[in-house]
């Protein structure tokens, strides 16, 4: 018989490919959990941004709702100022009351209505621990429709018309 030493070389080298494909398996299994472990950190990290993304634009159709409002609150107020102008003009100063306030109440329900529009969008922002992104896109269209819906309002104000002498 052999020395103990040829023994253990005959017996590696039968199960030397068994041993390395063992290895190698091994290694690739504890690389594919790793990038396993990776790819849902990813996820997750993907996920936030998109939700920090859709806040953004929330608060984005917001402010434009917003804007809008005050947009539409100086066109109000410069329509006041045209009729006041007109009254002055046009009316004697100790003329009717009435009929300047009926001139000028279409501007106050505009005005009023379009409050009422964006009362709404201010007070629903959804909150952040109830935050997904179906409720955030849902916010984001309403709110787009509700700037669209003020801006509109713009087109009910009436100027005085011009009195033909």
């Amino acid at each position: 018989m052999g020395s103990p030493l040829e023994g253990t070389l005959e017996l590696f080298g039968n199960y030397f490919f068994e041993v390395a494909s063992l290895l190698i398996a091994s290694s690739a299994l504890i690389y594919a959990a790793l990038a396993l472990r990776v790819a849902k950190q990813a996820l997750v990290s993907a996920e936030h941004s998109d939700l920090a993304a859709l806040k953004l634009r929330a608060q984005d159709q917001r402010a434009r709702a917003q804007r809008s409002f005050l947009s539409l609150q100086s066109a109000c107020h410069e329509m006041r100022s045209r009729w006041d102008v007109y009254h002055s003009r046009h009316y004697p100063t100790l003329g009717s009351f009435d009929s300047r306030r009926n001139d000028t109440r279409h501007i106050s329900e505009v005005e009023r209505e379009g409050r009422k529009l964006l009362g709404p969008i201010e007070r629903e922002l959804p909150e952040d621990r109830a935050l997904n992104s179906d409720l955030l896109e849902d916010y984001i269209l309403r709110a787009d429709q509700t700037a669209v819906q003020i801006e509109q309002l713009k087109l009910r104000l009436s100027p005085p018309k011009p009195i033909i002498a």
